[in-house]
């Protein structure tokens, strides 16, 4: 029966997660291990910000994409948000994800889901504390979060890389940027 209630206690800490993480669409995404300021050599140049792009319409992922990383600024009910979205092996069955969010109040959330092992973690805004989560609560973890990503793509990744896309979002605008593809990501980064 304890394992029941834990059971119980997770999904519903899962669920509030998700319900305050879906509605915190853009937020700004930093690794504890990843916070120095890009060279002059990595500063990318901004496009014209006055052309807005509608997302692609096919969410299809080219199987010749090992890793994606990228950020997404999205203003949403008058307050700041970046994410930084990290994607290992993307549309296959091992795929990894790690969403970094970050508020303009400097609250962090951070998610990340291993579909090649059915596993996650969270750590809340509201909390320095990872909880670990499998079973139920992650297939509807991964079923929110797999391919949220995909709403920021406008054309093939590789072709986005090394720019900054302004695209409709859920009630807004959001502006992508820092977008490498097939740099290799870190195993370590997709686990806690």
């Amino acid at each position: 029966m304890n394992k029941v209630l834990l059971l119980l206690l997770v999904a519903g800490l899962v669920a509030g997660v998700f319900f305050i993480g879906s509605n915190l669409t853009g937020t700004r995404t930093l690794s504890p291990e990843d916070t120095e300021e890009p060279s002059a050599e990595q500063t990318l140049p901004e496009q014209d910000t006055e052309k807005t792009y509608e997302p692609e319409t096919q969410a299809t992922v080219s199987g010749e994409l090992k890793s994606l990383d990228f950020k997404v600024d999205v203003t949403r009910e008058g307050e700041d948000y970046t994410y930084r979205y990290r994607v290992q092996n993307p549309g296959t069955e091992n795929e990894n994800l790690r969403i970094d969010s970050v508020r303009e109040d400097g609250a962090e959330m951070t998610i990340i889901l291993r579909d090649s092992t059915d596993e996650g973690w969270v750590k809340d805004f509201s909390s320095d504390k990872w909880t670990y989560f499998t079973g139920i609560a992650f297939t509807q973890m991964w079923r929110t979060r797999s391919e949220q990503y995909l709403a920021y793509r406008v054309s093939a990744w590789n072709e986005m890389e090394g720019q900054t896309f302004t695209v409709d979002a859920d009630g807004g605008t959001a502006r992508v940027y820092n977008i490498s593809v097939n740099k290799g990501i870190s195993d370590s980064v997709f686990s806690r």
